[in-house]
């Protein structure tokens, strides 16, 4: 194995690491600031979300000066770009305001695109909207701040899923 294989190797090995450490320290951040957590479960309807989180939902959607003031900036995620073999991949982003598209509320009925929640306990709600057939979606995540004031945090582009 060649010297410079080998320390590419490392290098590997520690960003996985890091990314690992970030994710848990990602998850403790979450857990810590909620007096009473709760494991992960599947919200089946929107009217199971809390209360305050659809009406910020909506607002959202349809102010876009709300919608700016209401993002934690840079917005971290992931999206998807052409790679050197002709391979699309996934690399990790961030948004700016003026870099930022406007989101709109998603139309579920012509689109063919199916909604799913997950909430933690009453401050993390993650979205997955995705067409079924093809494994092709998006995800977004809204976090409850300590000012009881919803943001998203995170924003992963429409991409393959698998």
């Amino acid at each position: 194995m060649s010297a410079t294989f080998a320390l590419h190797f490392l290098n590997l090995r520690r960003m996985r690491l890091l990314s690992i450490c970030l994710f848990s320290i990602s998850i403790l951040h979450f857990s810590c600031n909620n007096a009473s957590p709760g494991p992960m479960q599947k919200a089946a309807e929107m009217s199971d979300l809390p209360k305050d989180f659809l009406d910020f939902y909506q607002q959202f959607h349809t102010d876009s000066a709300y919608q700016i003031a209401h993002i934690e900036w840079p917005l971290k995620g992931e999206k998807t770009v052409p790679g050197d073999d002709g391979i699309d991949k996934k690399v990790l982003a961030t948004w700016e305001p003026e870099n930022w598209a406007i989101q709109h509320l998603p139309d579920l009925v012509s689109s063919g695109l199916k909604r799913s929640f997950e909430t933690s306990s009453e401050v993390l709600v993650i979205e997955r909207l995705q067409y079924p057939m093809v494994n092709y979606g998006m995800e977004r995540q809204f976090y409850k701040d300590e000012n009881n004031e919803w943001r998203m945090i995170y924003y992963t582009e429409m991409q393959d899923l698998r």
